[in-house]
């Protein structure tokens, strides 16, 4: 069904009068809820986060990109440390001096971070110089079981935080995707020690921060060998994180089904719980609003904090918010690290809904049997506050959605009206404008509840439901 010329009835998909039973069962795979009387607290915009994305000014606030690119989306969150900038500004194994350097790229972003209020997860990695470009022959700590020289690199590490001021709202990311060998060449029990080495040293020296790992490339559920080399590591060395931190970057893992193994893996090691963190998420083709409405959902139901993985390299790894902005010269040889002219992507549009649109309270939803549809929304105490945000992960399929509790809200018979909004994509770097209005239609209220069915015009596409 092409959704352009049909989707005048994505609402009036809303239980469509001349489906029978039978049809439906046919056509749909699967049913997406939303519980309106069951609120689940006050939105926080727990997806608002990326890695990187932030241009850098020496070691000052950037104003390159405009503020409200950031404010509109409510971003919270940014993770960097000055990763894949050339001489001389490679990292600590490269000398002093291309320490520093690095070290004020980071300074930068937690700068321009801070003005907006995010908190800002400094990689400690990518300061040592292990940020994929590094040769075969680069050191790594405890190498020879020496930590002299990674002492020496926290120390100058610790001694340029606290100069700087570069305590409030950080986090420390001890290292990144030890699990990857762009990162770390050395073994499990290698990078155990020098996680033991590292958090002992912040924890003492800087008392206020707090620590996140093991920043694996893949939860418990795809790699075992390097979460059971940790979690045996800090149960018994005394150096547990403050924040739980993986990645989900490919479109086979699901926090739905990874929490049950960290369930699992906490228990084998007597570990207490913690929040957590998925500091880098969604594959390059999962940065489309349809998948980014899915991971809003996961990512809001089970309470996880999650940053947007950022797959440019160089120095446009320091631009775009994340892949959420394009700019003359984007992905180009014409590009420009200094140029502006930035405007929104599709996603931007996406992240602009959710966080500015979506207000009240977060209320209770259920994703398909399947996994590939999802939604999040919210409510006030009217009717004409309920938002609710649906996408798919990147299929085209047929869905329901049945929202229950509308007495909640005050509406206990007659019909629904309900506005459907569209969100659009245009490529990696392609402009895209707000979400496209196709109207209101009419849905008849049966048994506290309705359902409609929603099938995307692209893989790509994402919807706004708004009860009007």
């Amino acid at each position: 069904m092409h959704l352009l010329n049909t989707l005048a009835l994505v609402a009036n998909i809303v239980v469509h009068a001349s489906a029978t039973p039978v049809e439906v069962v046919k056509r749909q795979l699967g049913t997406a809820t939303v519980s309106l009387a069951q609120p689940s607290g006050t939105p926080s915009q727990l997806a608002s986060g990326f890695i990187y994305g932030i241009p850098d000014n020496g070691s000052s606030i950037s104003a390159q990109i405009p503020d409200h690119f950031y404010t509109e989306i409510k971003f919270n969150y940014c993770r960097a440390g000055g990763a894949q900038l050339p001489a001389p500004s490679r990292g600590w194994i490269f000398g002093v001096q291309e320490f520093d350097n690095r070290f004020a790229s980071a300074l930068s972003n937690y700068r321009t971070s801070r003005k907006f209020g995010a908190r800002f997860i400094l990689l400690v990695h990518d300061l040592w110089g292990a940020d994929s470009l590094q040769s075969s022959s680069s050191v790594f700590p405890g190498d020879n079981n020496d930590f002299s020289n990674y002492n020496a690199f926290l120390t100058r590490l610790i001694a340029g935080l606290k100069t700087n001021n570069m305590i409030e709202g950080l986090d420390l990311d001890i290292w990144n995707e030890p699990d990857i060998q762009g990162f770390w060449t050395r073994s499990p029990e290698q990078w155990v020690q020098m996680w033991g080495v590292g958090y002992h040293r912040f924890r003492t020296e800087l008392p206020g921060v707090l620590i996140s790992g093991p920043s694996l490339a893949s939860p418990p559920d795809r790699n075992l060998v390097w979460w059971n080399a940790f979690g045996s590591f800090i149960s018994s060395n005394n150096s547990i994180p403050d924040v739980y931190t993986w990645h989900n970057l490919d479109s086979g893992l699901d926090v739905a089904k990874t929490l049950p193994f960290i369930v699992q893996w906490r228990g084998q090691y007597g570990l207490p719980d913690r929040p957590k963190n998925i500091n880098e998420y969604a594959a390059p083709y999962e940065q489309i609003p349809s998948t980014g409405a899915w991971y809003i959902s996961r990512l809001e139901r089970y309470n996880i904090r999650g940053l947007r993985a950022n797959w440019a390299s160089a120095f446009e790894l320091h631009d775009y918010l994340g892949n959420l902005l394009g700019k003359p010269g984007a992905g180009t040889s014409s590009y420009q690290p200094s140029g502006t002219g930035y405007w929104p992507v599709g996603e931007w549009q996406l992240y602009k809904y959710y966080a500015s649109s979506m207000t009240g309270q977060r209320v209770a939803t259920s994703g398909s049997a399947d996994g590939l549809f999802d939604v999040y929304a919210t409510r006030g105490a009217a009717a004409n506050t309920v938002r609710i945000l649906a996408g798919t992960r990147g299929t085209t399929g047929l869905y329901d959605i049945t929202v229950t509790g509308l007495s909640a809200i005050g509406l206990s018979s007659g019909s629904v009206n309900i506005r459907t909004r569209r969100f659009d994509n245009n490529g990696q770097y392609g402009e895209v404008g707000a979400p496209v209005d196709l109207g209101v239609y009419g849905h008849t209220i049966a048994n506290d509840q309705i359902t409609f069915w929603v099938q995307p015009e692209t893989a790509s596409t994402a919807y706004a439901f708004e009860f009007v």
